[in-house]
């Protein structure tokens, strides 16, 4: 190919409205990056406030968890005090039962000696008057 002969106005002139086009692109390269940088500071600022709900809403959840646990353990712990308060009642009966059941021994013990003594001293005024058990 055959190169065709450009004069140097002609070069200038193309080179003065090829520099032109490229300042119109790189201006329009230019207003496309700050439509971009402020679209995507734009979606930062909603995405921080978004991730700022979320840190909310999970700091209200753990607090609402805390509560119900606090509230959870106060009633094991109430559990625990009632279970406390019956093992001494069942204590306090065990040993009002077992001082009933000795008091009792005791009576049974003692109620079987007056009883020896009283057979005793019956059998043995029948021997002193002279009474004889009836025979067959």
């Amino acid at each position: 190919m055959a190169e065709d002969y450009v004069s140097r106005d002609q070069h200038r002139a193309d080179m003065a409205e090829l520099r032109g086009e490229l300042k119109d692109e790189l201006a329009g390269v230019r207003q496309e990056i700050a439509v971009l940088a402020k679209t995507m500071e734009a979606n930062q600022q909603a995405m921080m406030l978004r991730f700022d709900q979320i840190n909310q809403q999970m700091a209200a959840d753990r607090e609402a968890m805390l509560l119900r646990f606090e509230q959870a353990d106060q009633r094991f712990e109430q559990v625990d005090k009632q279970f406390q308060q019956v093992d001494q009642q069942f204590s306090r009966h065990e040993t009002r039962l077992v001082s009933l059941e000795n008091w009792m021994r005791a009576t049974y013990v003692t109620l079987a000696i007056v009883a020896v003594g009283v057979a005793a001293q019956l059998l043995y005024m029948l021997l002193r008057f002279g009474l004889k058990p009836p025979t067959p």
